[in-house]
């Protein structure tokens, strides 16, 4: 039985036979409370979930304000799911944005941050999670 994660992702979202779980935090512009408050129902839906480094994630940021203090809650986000990341990468965010992401991660001496990729195309990322050629 397929389920919706609390970001509006059907999980687990077949694709290619591969399983992902996206994570939808696009199209929340400047709405940094909403944005946060599904950040965190997400992260409990995730952390409940059975298993250890099983999740092939992909989190969608199109279309969302990305600021020093978005990066902030999003990096503690990626750091506190990160037993159940298996693949991670993001979607839809500036090439300062990513550098950015990248320096946090380093800041905190977080060995994630050489699994992480970044796309602005996503079925490149749903590919690349997945082990396919793109």
């Amino acid at each position: 039985m397929m389920n919706k994660s609390p970001s509006g992702s059907l999980c687990p979202y077949y694709y290619m036979g591969g399983e992902l779980h996206p994570l939808k935090y696009g199209s929340y512009f400047k709405n940094k409370d909403k944005l946060f408050a599904v950040m965190k129902a997400e992260e409990e839906f995730i952390l409940k979930s059975p298993g250890l480094n099983n999740r092939r994630i992909w989190i969608d940021l199109y279309e969302t304000t990305i600021d020093d203090e978005v990066i902030d809650t999003l990096v503690l986000h990626i750091i506190t799911i990160r037993s159940k990341i298996n693949k991670l990468c993001l979607v839809g965010c500036s090439i300062l944005v990513r550098c950015k992401i990248r320096k946090q991660f380093k800041a905190r001496t977080m060995d994630i941050a050489q699994q992480i990729k970044f796309f602005s195309d996503p079925e490149e990322a749903k590919q690349w999670l997945i082990g396919k050629p793109y």
